[in-house]
């Protein structure tokens, strides 16, 4: 029994030692508008995080939304409304990930249409669905090497 019971205070000061070197700083944020370097689109499109673009009329679903910045890594998904057709946001996705230097690795549709893309910073995945009044959006980002 006493062998038991050294065992486990051992395995418990190890474990203490472990779990208890210091945590990463985790911020949560939200996201705010970059200026957009071509003045064609300047009117039409915002950067809530680098390099994706979202068009300035759709609505912001910040309780379904989040971002976690923890050092220099970006990840979360945003979630976006408006009266669109999912063929339009699939059109301007695939042209503007495109411009803004993302490589579309793969894409499938069902009910809901299915982009993923990746650079070198990272990867991003959009997904639109169509409802009846409006198209709602998701981009899911992982970026990292991302200044604060």
């Amino acid at each position: 029994m006493k062998k038991f019971l050294i065992f486990i205070f051992i395995n418990f000061f190890i474990f203490s030692i472990v779990f208890a070197q210091e945590k990463p700083n985790v911020e949560v944020i939200t996201p705010q508008a970059e200026e957009v370097k071509s003045q064609k689109i300047k009117d039409l499109i915002y950067f809530p995080v680098p390099y994706i673009p979202v068009l300035k009329d759709l609505e912001y679903q910040a309780e379904n939304s989040a971002l976690l910045r923890t050092g220099g890594v970006l990840t979360g998904m945003l979630v976006f409304k408006g009266k669109y057709t999912l063929k339009s946001l699939v059109e301007f996705y695939k042209v503007q990930m495109i411009n803004q230097g993302w490589e579309e690795i793969g894409a499938f549709s069902s009910k809901i249409t299915f982009i993923a893309y990746k650079r070198p910073e990272g990867t991003a995945f959009i997904s639109i669905s169509q409802g009846w009044y409006y198209a709602e959006l998701r981009i899911v980002v992982m970026l990292s090497g991302i200044k604060q």
